[in-house]
């Protein structure tokens, strides 16, 4: 199969609080202003990152969020301004 019909099959982008728990997933954008941006450039959640979110607490609380050999947590809000797509 060829590059442009895998990429033909891949999901549409889902923000990271919509993410499967327990796959990895690819930073596509992060929306919002720069200071989100900033923050979310130290937890070295950036565009081509590699993502797993091991844990989404209940009720809308945060996401333990396994990036680059590190373990973060990150609010929902924050979340929902990366967009990301679901690996095979």
């Amino acid at each position: 199969m060829d590059r442009s019909a895998r990429r033909a099959q891949r999901a549409a982008p889902v923000s990271l609080d919509k993410a499967p728990s327990e796959q990895a997933v690819r930073v596509l954008a992060v929306d919002g202003d720069r200071e989100a941006a900033r923050l979310l450039g130290q937890l070295q959640i950036r565009v081509g990152a590699v993502l797993r979110v091991q844990r989404a607490a209940p009720l809308g609380g945060p996401l333990l969020v396994e990036c680059g050999g590190s373990t973060v947590i990150i609010s929902r809000r924050l979340a929902r301004r990366v967009q990301v797509e679901v690996l095979a």
